[in-house]
């Protein structure tokens, strides 16, 4: 035989070799491909009820009068109120921040004898901020404004309907994040074991997952959550399982 004849028939043999390779991976291919198709997207939900560890509060005033310095005076006056006030719901006195003044001038027009005359009151506007652990003692103050307007106190910027109401919040999420991560985990494991079962298969290994998504809610109603001392921390998981016979 030739030494061209060999050359051939090496070549022959190579190029099966060849192909027979390709047509192994292109059959693993095919099968991962399959594999990708057969996925189940599942939720797990966890809840958890937590209370406020800390409460804040923001308690504006204002002195008003015919001229600054009476204005101003004035809101001395209720500054010392409201922040004997909010210091009963204080942990420490370094709890209770005083805000320096704003004065502004608020013009009207009144009818004097069929003559439009300009008056100019004065508003000096204050606010006294309390941030403390003492949650309870906040929430009882909260229900005892009515004894500042009582002694005259004029609540909030430029009215009472906007004095500002204590922000209750929640600062140990990180200390219970991952404990609710792995239960919502767990539920949506649940889930596709459930789908899995229903659909004649077996749950595999995960294919993508999101660690969820976290919300903290009001416990009760449809109510802003800052103001609600009770809460609810949310996470809802998203995994995605590969499907196996």
């Amino acid at each position: 035989m030739t030494n061209l004849n060999w050359g051939a028939m090496l070549g022959g043999l190579f190029l099966a070799g060849g192909v027979a390779f390709a047509g192994l991976h292109v059959g693993d291919s095919l099968i991962d491909m399959r594999r990708a198709d057969r996925v189940v997207t599942v939720k797990g939900l966890s809840e958890r009820e937590v209370s406020a560890d800390v409460a804040s509060w923001r308690i504006p005033f204002r002195g008003q009068a015919g001229s600054s310095q009476a204005a101003i005076a004035e809101a001395s006056r209720f500054r010392d109120a409201v922040r004997d006030f909010a210091l009963q719901g204080a942990s420490a006195e370094s709890d209770g921040v005083t805000e320096p003044y704003t004065l502004r001038i608020d013009r009207t027009f009144m009818n004097d004898g069929g003559i439009q005359r300009e008056v100019a009151r004065y508003v000096a506007v204050g606010a006294v901020r309390l941030r403390t652990t003492n949650v309870d003692a906040v929430q009882d103050l909260e229900a005892k404004t009515q004894a500042l307007l009582d002694a005259g106190v004029l609540l909030g910027d430029n009215d009472y309907a906007e004095a500002a109401k204590p922000e209750y919040l929640f600062t140990t999420l990180n200390a219970i994040k991952p404990a609710l991560i792995a239960e919502a985990t767990k539920a949506a494991r649940a889930s596709a074991e459930q789908f899995a079962q229903d659909s004649g298969s077996n749950v595999g290994e995960i294919a993508s997952a999101n660690q969820g998504v976290i919300q903290i809610l009001p416990r009760d109603g449809r109510f802003d959550e800052r103001f609600e001392r009770n809460k609810i921390v949310r996470v809802v998981s998203t995994v995605k399982y590969y499907l196996d016979d």
